[in-house]
């Protein structure tokens, strides 16, 4: 531990240089905080201030507590709408059957992964809480390509499903013995940090059994599972581009449903299953933080990552970057145990190859951030221990998980990365037409010099779901005695992560969110840098207003759906209604039998009609039936296809249309319409919304 100055020396010198470290750290604390509370956030609303006014993180902590702004009665403090939002605990047996559900869905993965982490010789030689973790994220990767394998042969089935998890948890765990694991005691630090995260942990784990509202996971992160489990199985859907990516997260959702032998019910499992991969994470940043530091910096670290809004964020949103986290917490974990004694290397780079697999199985960006850097690390280690073992176990382990996914493309697409790469594997439901509308979006920002420093701004703190204690303690990582090799080792990759994000995608904020959790374990052993009393209470203070000024902020909407208690069956049919009115009054008043084709219109998810419908960046399908042929033919085709309503959103159409957006099909235009209701082939329109028509098939 660094003890410059040295405590106790009766050097005047000495203990004059060590007070002028602690005002300059005060200074530069207080600064940073001050900025990070004033600086306005880009992604909030205005909703409350007055208009013109920019929303800035000192609202929500003047109006966190009663009467600070005079005229502020609880109710209407965040505390006191925190506290409402958590009142309704006769709602809580609603959420039963979506634990339990779940408790399956985590024994099995726990039990799968125990079985992988044992075949690889690496089990006895984890701590209980190292178990645990680890296995859940393998075992749940497993169980994704089990699920993509029993639903690509049509064997999707609820009694399959339930007796099949219980199998493998009862082999798994009961075979495993893992209550008998190492128990590290957590000590004073890890109480602490236990007792500060609860209020983050209670809200996110019951912010992620409420239902979707985020239109990516309405659109296919939900929606693809729903898909699968009504047809029965697991295939091509041409019409959403989206379900041909690695699909290993969105597998759970998929899982839940068959549990629950109910698609909405089962989302809600499956996003609670995704929410687990949180302290999942914050486990292995404190097991990575304890091997090279001490228990006090791996406390610090795990309360650092689990304190974050992103992270809370990531928790109640079914989004992939929660799961893609903790691959990468993991992979740094996993090389700094590969460096201690009594573990087999080539199982460390199988176990890393695995890893880096599931973390590819989240999202194709993790081939940059996770499978090619720790891929150059086993190629460094071919050369320095002359053997081609450490790149053969690490590939091996890597085309385990997501070999699968790579081959259903293959047999779907002929890509193996569809839709991604056309110019090398030319898909065959791709065109040069539809590579560069994705590419327009998708694709890598131009590179401009100038736009790199408000990059590294926003992922330093202006970033609306950011932690301040990031700037705040990382830097210190490299004072810290003992560690700064490794501290060093793990900034670079965090560099990489920036830039490779800054260069290589399109710069969508939570792309970059992988590099959390090697700055989490930074920020532990930053904190920890030295036990002098002054940092001690500076550190104290800095902690207490980071973590006040994050609950307030998760407390809010802002972060997530916060009505954390509220009632299951009423917000069913509520958040429909509140998402898109004229969408849900079409799902509540059509006949049960009615099939509805949808026009510009994809946030599909909550719909309980069977529906026809393409993503904005799929053919059009509207255009493909009707497109050259005659009205007749066009009618007949509706009909075949046992279509009895079209439903057109001219408001989400005019909206992709508008400059620099997604961009929509000139085909599809009013009089085209007006020419179909002509010809007899369409009734109506009947105005289902301001900017929203319904006609009938007739």
């Amino acid at each position: 531990m660094n003890k410059l100055p040295d405590r106790g020396g009766g050097n005047a010198r000495a203990r004059w240089a060590w007070r002028g470290i602690v005002l300059v750290l005060v200074i530069a604390e207080f600064a940073w905080l001050a900025w990070f509370l004033v600086e306005p956030l880009p992604n909030a609303n205005n909703t409350g201030l007055p208009v013109g006014e920019r929303v800035r993180r000192i609202y929500f902590v003047l109006k966190a507590l009663p009467e600070v702004v005079p005229g502020t009665p609880f109710r209407q403090s965040m505390l006191g709408q925190g506290l409402l939002e958590l009142s309704h605990v006769e709602n809580l047996p609603q959420r039963t059957s979506v634990v339990l559900a779940t408790a399956l869905v985590a024994a099995a993965a726990i039990g799968l992964g125990d079985l992988a982490a044992r075949a690889l010789k690496i089990a006895s030689r984890l701590s209980l809480y190292e178990r645990l973790a680890v296995n859940y994220g393998l075992g749940t990767a497993l169980l994704g390509v089990l699920a993509l394998i029993v639903g690509r042969m049509g064997w999707l089935s609820p009694w399959a499903f339930r007796i099949g998890l219980a199998a493998i948890a009862a082999g798994g765990l009961g075979s495993s013995r893992i209550w008998r694991a190492p128990r590290p005691k957590l000590g004073r630090p890890g109480w602490v940090a236990l007792i500060l995260v609860a209020p983050f942990l209670t809200t996110m784990i019951l912010g992620s059994m409420l239902p979707a509202i985020d239109f990516d996971v309405i659109e296919y992160h939900l929606q693809g599972p729903k898909e699968y489990y009504q047809a029965g199985r697991i295939a091509f859907l041409p019409h959403n581009v989206y379900t041909s990516m690695p699909f290993g997260v969105e597998m759970l959702h998929l899982i839940g449903m068959e549990v629950m032998a109910d698609w909405w019910w089962g989302a809600l499992a499956g996003q609670l299953a995704v929410a687990l991969f949180a302290p999942a994470t914050a486990v292995l940043v404190a097991a990575a933080t304890a091997r090279i530091a001490t228990p006090k910096a791996a406390a610090l670290a795990a309360l650092v990552y689990l304190t974050t809004p992103w992270v809370y964020r990531m928790a109640v949103i079914a989004y992939v970057e929660g799961p893609l986290c903790f691959y990468h917490a993991a992979l740094v974990w996993g090389v700094i145990l590969g460096l201690g004694p009594g573990v087999s290397r080539s199982s460390v780079w199988g176990l890393l190859g695995l890893l880096a697999g599931a973390a590819m199985g989240c999202k194709y960006p993790a081939l940059i951030s996770a499978v090619i850097p720790f891929g150059a690390i086993a190629l460094v280690e071919c050369a320095r221990r002359r053997s081609a073992t450490p790149l053969l176990a690490y590939a091996a382990g890597w085309a385990i998980v997501i070999g699968p996914w790579l081959v259903k493309n293959v047999v779907d697409t002929g890509n193996p990365v569809y839709p991604l790469a056309d110019g090398l594997f030319h898909s065959r439901h791709w065109s040069p037409d539809r590579e560069a509308k994705w590419l327009n979006v998708h694709g890598p920002r131009k590179i401009h010099a100038v736009d790199l420093w408000p990059s590294v701004v926003d992922v330093a703190g202006r970033s609306d779901w950011q932690s301040p204690l990031y700037v705040a303690l990382v830097p210190l990582a490299f004072l810290r005695a003992g560690s700064r090799r490794f501290a060093y080792w793990l900034a670079g990759y965090a560099v990489y992560l920036f830039l490779t994000w800054w260069l290589l995608t399109h710069r969508l904020d939570r792309f970059w969110l992988p590099i959390l959790p090697a700055l989490a374990v930074l920020a532990g052993l930053g904190a920890d840098w030295t036990t002098r009393r002054g940092w001690l209470i500076l550190r104290g203070l800095v902690v207490a207003f980071a973590l006040f000024t994050n609950l307030t902020y998760v407390s809010t909407a802002l972060a997530g759906l916060n009505e954390w208690t509220g009632d299951l069956r009423f917000l069913r049919d509520d958040i429909p209604k509140r998402l898109n009115p004229p969408l849900a009054q079409l799902d509540a008043e059509l006949p049960r039998d009615a099939k509805i084709l949808l026009v510009g219109q994809a946030s599909v998810f909550h719909l309980r009609h069977r529906i026809v419908y393409n993503t904005v960046f799929d053919l059009e399908t509207i255009e493909i039936l009707s497109r050259g042929v005659e009205p007749e033919v066009f009618r007949a085709r509706l009909k075949e296809r046992g279509i009895t309503q079209v439903y057109v959103d001219w408001h989400e159409i005019e909206r992709y249309r508008e400059p620099g957006n997604y961009g929509f099909t000139s085909y599809v235009e009013p009089a085209r319409f007006r020419e179909w209701v002509s010809a007899g082939v369409l009734a109506g329109p009947t105005p289902i919304g301001p900017e929203q028509d319904l006609y009938t098939v007739q």
